[in-house]
């Protein structure tokens, strides 16, 4: 017997469940069926909240205990530099919280969490099919048949809206020709689960009282990240006392095998780093968790159609810098289910369809030109990508998160950059993106790359007071006075009869040690 549903969920992850949860809350007399494919969910990566899918998980979700019980807090963003006068963490340059951050968001283990919510959404009443392979979609206008099979037989069942919540397989945006690779954007990762990682807050107890006496709140908790030029490493902890640890690189200027050398080119770019060395001596990597992907970034033409709609990683992703993986699933979850409710209530939504999918594409193109394209080429410069953090992240405090906490009250599904009027921001953030790229070459040229990257600490705070102001403010310093050195280096180059390093210069397989 075929059975009919208003809303078929494909993917029953993060994105699938969320969006299952929130329309049988919020609408409780819609059917939800959600097709998920796996039996269990494995480990992924996107382990970390930021402060907008930290507060959809708390407030819009209800998860406060869940999160409690099985995760741990995460304290902001650190970054860690070196040159070749930096041995261990106690000589780094670093960037990061001095206070354990005062706005909720979270390390995750995502296997648990996925489970969690989706165990919810069928608590909710949301029907589940699982295991469950899907074969074919055929969309309709509002009126749309899906066919998957499970225990071996094969079923057909219609619907009024079919969301798409597959991740990175984009079932319905590949058979749609929707996708499209962003090439601008070169990058991969690599990364895998490890056990017993040095507890970097020990490691400063232990340490020379500048380490220690250097941050108040926990090191740890924070997203760690060990820059270089073309690449960045996270350190992320987990609840169940692994650490993640990824490599991410623009594939123009870093080369790590991808392919039967994996695992020791993975192993050797880690030990090229002293920093990363210090913590993972005596660790235990967890073979057979080691993962890849290439060309991280892409991006769908459309999100939404007539009674079909594309969420989270599905629809686009872009970089794991800044963890915004999971703001997108949160803003794209959020707003698709106010629309599948609008017109579930009978309201012409065609208009807000538009809508959708111009702000969404939006946000997407000014995310990737004003804060990450050609950023790979400054990531090993501790001044230039602490003042690009810096100012980053107060404007995203200022501009979404504060107005979310303190004006709404609630979680807003409005995606950064875009609404129309952030322009503003995204002109700047373009600005100074390009700028420190220049800086950054400039400096490689004169023979001064990673000068910077010793001996200096710069605190960061994250609040909903005055912080992101006080923040945006030492940014903008760090930019001027990057900005006058290179007029030296400017000078210095031209007397010298150097030209600017290309922008695709090529490194060598060993890592970004040999670039320093």
């Amino acid at each position: 017997m075929s059975l009919d549903y208003d809303v078929i969920i494909l993917g029953g992850a993060f994105s699938g469940a969320s969006a299952a949860v929130l329309l049988r809350r919020d609408r409780p007399d819609l059917s939800v069926l959600v097709i998920e494919r796996l039996e269990a969910f494995d480990a992924k990566v996107g382990e970390a909240t930021t402060e907008m899918s930290g507060m959809f998980l708390t407030r819009r979700l209800a998860l406060w205990q869940h999160l409690e019980r099985e995760h741990l807090p995460k304290e902001g963003l650190r970054y860690w530099f070196r040159n070749e006068k930096v041995a261990n963490h106690a000589q780094a340059s670093e960037s990061g919280p001095w206070y354990r951050s005062t706005v909720p968001s979270f390390q995750l283990r995502r296997d648990v969490l996925d489970e969690h919510i989706l165990a919810t959404a069928v608590a909710e009443g949301a029907e589940l099919a699982r295991p469950a392979r899907i074969r074919e979609v055929e969309l309709g206008d509002f009126d749309h048949t899906v066919t998957f099979e499970r225990n071996g037989a094969v079923e057909t069942v219609g619907c009024r809206w079919v969301v798409d919540a597959t991740g990175r397989a984009t079932f319905l945006g590949k058979r749609l020709g929707l996708i499209d690779r962003n090439h601008e954007h070169p990058t991969a990762a690599v990364w895998c689960r490890w056990e017993g990682i040095r507890h970097i807050d020990d490691v400063a107890a232990l340490g020379p009282l500048s380490l220690s006496r250097g941050n108040i709140g926990s090191r740890r908790l924070a997203t760690n990240h060990y820059m270089g030029f073309g690449s960045w490493t996270w350190f992320i902890p987990l609840g169940n006392g692994e650490t993640s640890i990824g490599v991410v690189f623009d594939t123009r200027i870093i080369h790590l095998d991808r392919g039967k050398e994996l695992a020791n080119d993975y192993l050797a770019f880690l030990r090229a780093n002293p920093l990363m060395a210090e913590l993972i001596e005596g660790g235990r990597m967890r073979s057979e968790d080691l993962r890849t992907y290439s060309n991280l970034a892409y991006v769908t033409r459309r999100y939404m159609g007539n009674g079909w709609a594309l969420v989270g990683d599905a629809a686009a992703f872009l970089d794991p810098y800044y963890s915004p993986g999971l703001d997108h699933a949160s803003f794209s979850v959020e707003a698709t289910v106010e629309i599948v409710k609008a017109q579930s209530a009978g309201e012409d939504v065609a208009g807000r369809i538009a809508a959708h999918n111009e702000i969404f594409l939006r946000s997407y193109h000014r995310f990737f030109q004003s804060i990450f394209k050609d950023k790979y080429f400054y990531m090993g410069e501790h001044d230039l990508l602490t003042a690009a953090f810096l100012v980053d992240t107060a404007q995203y405090y200022i501009f979404v998160v504060i107005p979310a906490y303190r004006l709404f009250g609630k979680f807003h599904w409005m995606p950064v950059l875009g609404p129309k009027p952030a322009f503003l921001s995204y002109h700047l953030m373009r600005l100074y993106n390009r700028r420190f790229k220049k800086i950054a070459l400039a400096r490689r040229a004169a023979g001064e790359a990673g000068k910077r990257n010793n001996g200096r600490r710069i605190p960061a705070f994250y609040n909903l007071k005055f912080a992101p102001f006080v923040m945006a403010g030492r940014g903008l310093k760090l930019w001027a006075l990057a900005e006058v050195d290179m007029l030296r280096l400017s000078l210095k180059n031209l007397l010298a009869g150097k030209k600017e390093v290309p922008a695709a210069e090529p490194a060598p397989r060993t890592s970004e040690q040999a670039e320093l």
